[in-house]
């Protein structure tokens, strides 16, 4: 009764204080926070979240979340906060990771098949850059990583590791080497939000600097480009995904190679496939000059 005394105004400037899981808790407690009012266009729970999103997102943050169809002001200040957050590995499958001491690292022990990591952060827009620090045990060993963008999908929703994967996961040569039943259930997993692009996986291979991608159907490729080098020690490997022109470009060491796919678009996130021991870490930031 008290809050009902209350102008929507300045309710909406108080709710403006709430971060986007506190805007849904408060678009649950009742019909006034959670239901559009008569001749409203948006809920209060939704328009506070459109009001804080407006006055705190940069332009370069705006860029990046252009807000879908289906989406709530709300879930689009979700992806806010969540794009204001370290890069972080979510997802880990294969037998080939020890024990991983920080969220933003991941660490393969052996050579004994391929394992991939995959961060959740999702990206829908505009012009991304990560970079891939990478510490081998040994420089001389083989550098069987690969670095690079997958669709947003599971990589064992319905899949077994063992009898699917045959124990080594790497999505970006499917369907080369694994049974059509992971193709066809990865491609299964497609949305609206992938776009038309056909490249649903696509990386920079360590060992040679080859692009390597696929549409986990019939179209793949294995290719030289140019301004191609391998990363033969350890060292950082920039990806910018420039979702506005389509294309991946690759940076070694602080200095940029040059364009190395095109023809991207739609959701994609980081993910790192290896089968060599080494601890690969993942972190946002600028694209060098």
């Amino acid at each position: 009764m008290t809050l009902d005394v209350l102008g929507s105004d300045l309710l909406v400037r108080c709710a403006s204080y709430l971060d986007a899981d506190g805007l849904a808790q408060l678009g649950r407690t009742s019909a006034r926070f959670g239901i559009p009012r008569f001749g409203q266009e948006r809920s209060l729970a939704n328009e506070a979240a459109r009001q804080r999103f407006r006055e705190s997102a940069t332009d370069e943050e705006g860029s990046r979340l252009s807000k879908y169809d289906d989406e709530s002001d709300v879930g689009l200040l979700r992806a806010l906060e969540q794009l204001r957050q370290p890069l972080c590995f979510d997802e880990f499958v294969g037998y080939g990771f020890s024990h991983q001491k920080h969220p933003a690292s991941v660490t393969c022990a052996t050579y004994e098949g391929w394992s991939t990591a995959v961060s959740g952060h999702v990206m829908r827009g505009g012009r991304h850059f990560v970079g891939f620090e990478v510490k081998k045990e040994r420089d001389e060993l083989l550098p069987y990583i690969n670095l690079g963008v997958i669709r947003t999908v599971s990589l064992t929703d319905g899949i077994d590791v063992k009898a699917d994967w045959r124990g080594e996961v790497n999505p970006v040569i499917v369907p080369s080497r694994y049974t059509l039943a992971v193709a066809e259930k990865l491609r299964s997993q497609r949305t609206s939000k992938w776009g038309e692009s056909s490249v649903h996986c696509c990386s920079y291979y360590c060992d040679s600097g080859r692009c390597l991608w696929t549409d986990w159907d019939n179209e793949k490729g294995s290719f030289d480009w140019r301004g191609q080098e391998r990363l033969s020690g350890s060292g950082t490997v920039g990806l910018l995904l420039d979702l506005d022109e389509g294309t991946l470009s690759v940076f070694k060491n602080g200095r940029r190679l040059g364009t190395m796919k095109d023809g991207l678009g739609g959701e994609y996130c980081w993910f790192v496939a290896v089968a060599s021991p080494c601890t690969t870490s993942i972190s946002r930031g600028r694209a060098p000059n």
